[in-house]
């Protein structure tokens, strides 16, 4: 899909929103990592089989209104341009 960001990818996406779950949104890092479908590592994820499946879903729920926010914002102004340099 062409879209004019350099370096973009849908994994981009992924990051973004599992940055936020914690920074943004204060969500378990286990809980996180199941809203991106990761399994749980090591012996957490051998012992404990719980699905999460409410907390996932309340993360989620705070992901979505967040973007809803974010997307009624007035946008940023947009940086005036550089002064060119005179020769």
């Amino acid at each position: 899909m062409k879209h004019g960001l350099p370096h973009f990818t849908v994994h981009d996406f992924r990051r973004t929103a599992r940055t936020h779950l914690a920074a943004a949104l204060g969500v378990e890092p286990h809980v996180a990592e199941r809203c991106l479908n990761h399994k749980l590592k090591g012996v957490e994820g051998v012992y404990n089989r719980h699905d999460y499946f409410e907390e996932r879903r309340r993360a989620l729920e705070a992901w979505g209104q967040l973007l809803l926010k974010l997307e009624r914002q007035r946008p940023l102004p947009k940086k005036p341009a550089a002064p060119q340099q005179q020769t």
